[in-house]
């Protein structure tokens, strides 16, 4: 418990619960910044990207609606609608009125943002590969499965 000290924690009375939200927290936000610095090369931030992946990759040639990108990013309607604003904005996605629905906003990729995303994609996976290389594969493999669990947890 002592590598807690460093953020301010007192590891005498630190509970297990505790050093694993703090343990991910700060883990989070340290490899979040690094891979945000590789991608702001580029102008984008984490949030950008992958709302861009999701709108590519998820909605496909049919688009994605923007409730369900808010759904996938776990944001609020407001947030989502600043993040497609500045996406949109940057000329990487367009909006169309949903045919059966005018209150919906179908998103789809633009072909800047698909080249852009082709551009990006094999620095964002080599640095993701970086910032997980302290785990082998088994662990890799481990941890995702017990962070699913967890996240399978929380959303019920």
């Amino acid at each position: 418990m002592e590598e807690f000290k460093q953020f301010g924690i007192d590891p005498d009375i630190i509970v297990p619960e505790e050093s694993l939200i703090y343990g991910l927290a700060c883990t989070f936000s340290l490899a979040e910044k690094q891979i945000e610095s590789c991608l702001k090369q580029y102008k984008l931030s984490i949030p950008k990207f992958n709302a861009l992946m999701i709108i590519k990759h998820q909605g496909g040639e049919a688009g994605i609606s923007q409730a369900e990108i808010s759904k996938k990013l776990i944001v609020t309607a407001s947030n989502i609608t600043k993040l497609l604003d500045r996406l949109e904005k940057d000329e990487l996605i367009k909006r169309f009125p949903d045919p059966d629905d005018r209150r919906v906003n179908i998103i789809k990729v633009t072909e800047k943002a698909s080249l852009l995303i082709e551009e990006v994609w094999s620095i964002y996976i080599e640095k993701v590969k970086e910032v997980s290389a302290v785990f082998n594969s088994d662990e890799q493999v481990q941890l995702g499965q017990l962070f699913k669990k967890w996240y399978l947890s929380l959303i019920k």
